[in-house]
């Protein structure tokens, strides 16, 4: 069965956002077509250059949700 990938399929690989099915489909895929296995390859080489950012809330923001979800056990 020919399967045409999309740039979307391998940002879930790569993501680990699929199941186990598609991960094992999309390797064996990878084994047979050079042309999706060099995009693959250039994907992870822009995943790896992008920078680690990690997002917090504000301390108000979460006294918000606290003093919002305390306020419904009353």
């Amino acid at each position: 069965m020919t399967h045409n990938y999309t740039e979307n399929n391998i940002l879930r690989f790569i993501y680990k956002e699929c199941d186990l099915f598609d991960k094992l489909e999309m390797e064996f895929a990878m084994e047979d077509d050079s042309t999706l296995l060099d995009e693959y390859n250039d994907m992870m080489l822009s995943y790896h250059t992008l920078p680690k950012v990690l997002f917090s809330p504000k301390k108000s923001s979460i006294d918000a949700i606290l003093a919002y979800s305390n306020s419904g056990l009353a």
